[in-house]
């Protein structure tokens, strides 16, 4: 049990926590299990493997900044009311 909740997964819920305790206990050891299907699975639906080490990078927006109006639109009242009055 003390695999299963530890300090990392403190937060984890009792259904969950059982669900774990029975697969480690009924389930068949981890030699008998053949992985390749669900990796190639994993890596088909296009996520990152795990001895990868940069995730994707940042996308710039295309075009004018979205808050760009704004910002227009509060350098006018600065000027109308800071500057002329």
């Amino acid at each position: 049990m003390n695999n299963i909740i530890n300090d990392k997964r403190s937060l984890i819920t009792t259904n969950n926590a059982a669900n774990l305790l029975f697969t480690s206990i009924v389930g068949p050891p981890i030699q008998a299990w053949d992985l390749d299907p669900y990796v190639k699975t994993w890596l088909g639906k296009g996520r990152r493997a795990a001895h990868s080490t940069s995730g994707m990078a940042r996308q710039k927006p295309k075009g004018d900044n979205y808050y760009e109006p704004l910002w227009k639109a509060f350098i006018m009242f600065y000027i109308c009311v800071v500057v002329i009055s």
